[in-house]
């Protein structure tokens, strides 16, 4: 069975809890379920039919929230990709040989549009012959022809299926980064809240983490070291927090030890 359908459930037990935060508005998990419906109606209207290999180009909406959810829910294979690969778009495409593009603006408006691409990558075929749905990740830093990593979801979902801590947490790491995609399914498989961030500098998440008293900041070394050179902690509220996690890079020890 597509485990998405546990997290169809928590939404439902918790229809009325605030889902997530998009630029100051709130959205409930009512909503993020009834919006997930409404994909499904437009993903079978455009054709694009179980297990396509689908690019979704966004960063952390409601809007993309919702669809990524109703792509799990049809088996499609997942490629993510956000404006800070705009370079490397044509790239990833072929490489990941996408079939449909859904853009998703700064506004949270969708565009949608059929490739040419045809798919004859073994590993790809033997996920839609599985009926299971799939996520394309692309490394970053590499030289010469990027670098794609294809992940059955099946497996990746299942370790949100037991009841954990609910927070309330910022989606520090990108779209496209497996510790986005990680931060954005603890926190709905635990009915929390989701606050995203446009502006990924000290002050403007200093500011979130004071006005919605976030529990959980998922970040990386380079951000927490920023942080602490320019002491904007000092400007404000951090008393919320309960957990501060990193990765993406190794953690120097002297950040670490100054953090603490």
């Amino acid at each position: 069975m597509n485990n998405i359908e546990y997290f169809l459930d928590v939404f439902e037990k918790n229809s009325n809890k605030i889902a997530l935060i998009w630029r100051n508005k709130s959205f409930s998990y009512k909503w993020l379920l009834n919006t997930f419906y409404q994909w499904l109606d437009t993903l079978e209207k455009e054709n694009i039919k179980d297990g396509k290999v689908t690019i979704v180009e966004a960063d952390f909406s409601p809007n993309s929230i919702a669809l990524l959810i109703a792509l799990i829910k049809k088996n499609n294979i997942i490629v993510p990709i956000t404006e800070a690969v705009a370079l490397k778009k044509k790239e990833f495409i072929k490489i990941s040989q996408g079939q449909f593009l859904i853009k998703i603006n700064s506004k949270d408006k969708v565009l949608i549009d059929k490739l040419n691409n045809k798919v004859d990558n073994k590993l790809l075929k033997k996920l839609n012959k599985n009926n299971v749905p799939g996520l394309v990740l692309f490394s970053s830093g590499t030289t010469g022809i990027s670098k794609a990593s294809l992940h059955n979801l099946i497996p990746l979902l299942n370790k949100f299926m037991v009841k954990r801590h609910s927070f309330k947490t910022i989606t520090f790491l990108l779209y496209d980064h497996i510790g986005g995609f990680n931060t954005l399914f603890y926190t709905l498989s635990n009915a929390g809240m989701i606050i995203t961030t446009q502006h990924r500098n000290p002050v403007d998440v200093l500011k979130l983490v004071e006005e919605y008293k976030v529990e959980l900041l998922p970040t990386s070394p380079t951000f927490l070291n920023l942080l602490l050179i320019s002491e904007e902690y000092k400007n404000f509220n951090m008393d919320s927090l309960k957990i501060i996690t990193y990765g993406t890079e190794p953690m120097p020890k002297h950040t670490l030890e100054k953090l603490n």
